[in-house]
């Protein structure tokens, strides 16, 4: 168990020091965020999932995985923005709404899931993945763009984005049985590398930008709890389900669960409140205090996996 700690800490350690270094980066070298959002989402996201697609030891129950957290996800930012439209009466319940749907799935979560697991299930983390993160871009931007947007302009958000392709184009070079070139697979495991550092350094630069820091308690609390009570009690619940009646993930797939529903707030969060103006100062604040909380809320879940699994 000590050595599960450790290596956690290990690992997630440097994710604050890239953060520190993106701080550093936007405030005194005039980083640009925007340029650093399209490098991440546009190029290096496609190669990675791609590559993890193409590689993983595919089976038809994992196409279950993304379906399961897109309804999670869905049902959980149904909730959340629901209960706060009542509570805030702005649109600070906007901001609630699109920061609910996901998290720091894979710039926070992907370094911990290699150092766990290892890059061999790096495809199936990113297949799970798939489900939130179409709700980041689909239903949590309409969330967010209330009023200004529509289902269909969020779906035809989804439908242009190039890691959607990139995944569905790996499974099928998965299903080809053709092997991937070494030279690929050298310049994938390095474009993991260069996604998670640039990943992480954008959370660093989207605070610099900010002109201060706004600590909203009652706002951090509603973040809080969809982010850090929902969440890790669906993922308890689908681990729960499928070990006592469907038995159709193995043990691997469940401590990606239970990592997955415990990471902090998206990091892309700051940059969609600022583009949508919804209060960036305190949005910012408070994926700050959650990826700050994710350094107990990610090994606390791990160890308690550990325990009783």
């Amino acid at each position: 168990m000590i050595d599960i700690i450790s290596l956690l800490i290990a690992n997630i350690i440097p994710l604050y020091i890239l953060i520190a270094l993106g701080y550093i980066a936007g405030r005194w070298m005039d980083v640009n965020l925007p340029s650093m959002a399209t490098i991440a989402i546009y190029i290096l996201a496609p190669i990675v999932n791609f590559g993890a697609m193409a590689q993983m030891n595919f089976t038809p129950e994992y196409v279950a995985l993304p379906i399961i957290f897109f309804l999670g996800s869905c049902t959980i930012g149904l909730i959340s923005y629901n209960i706060a439209i009542r509570v805030w009466k702005n649109n600070t319940a906007n901001l609630i709404g699109m920061g609910s749907v996901t998290g720091n799935t894979m710039y926070f979560g992907l370094p911990v899931i290699l150092a766990l697991l290892g890059p061999e299930w790096v495809g199936v983390y990113a297949l799970l993945n798939l489900g939130t993160f179409l709700n980041e871009i689909g239903l949590g931007y309409f969330f967010g763009a209330r009023g200004n947007a529509t289902l269909k302009g969020a779906l035809l958000k989804v439908i242009k984005l190039p890691v959607i392709h990139a995944i569905w184009l790996g499974l099928l070079y998965n299903l080809s049985g053709l092997p991937l070139p070494s030279s690929f697979t050298r310049y994938w495991d390095y474009s993991i590398g260069a996604w998670v550092i640039i990943g992480m350094m954008i959370i660093g630069v989207a605070l610099s930008k900010q002109s201060k820091l706004e600590i909203d308690w009652k706002l951090v609390a509603s973040m809080f709890a969809p982010k850090f009570v929902l969440w890790p009690l669906f993922g308890l619940m689908v681990i729960i389900l499928d070990r006592l009646y469907f038995g159709a993930f193995p043990r691997e797939v469940h401590l990606m669960l239970a990592v997955m529903t415990t990471v902090p707030l998206a990091g892309n969060l700051v940059a969609y409140a600022a583009t949508l103006n919804l209060h960036p100062e305190r949005a910012a604040a408070t994926v700050l205090l959650s990826t700050i909380f994710a350094f107990l809320s990610v090994p606390s879940a791990v160890v308690l996996f550990e325990y009783f699994y």
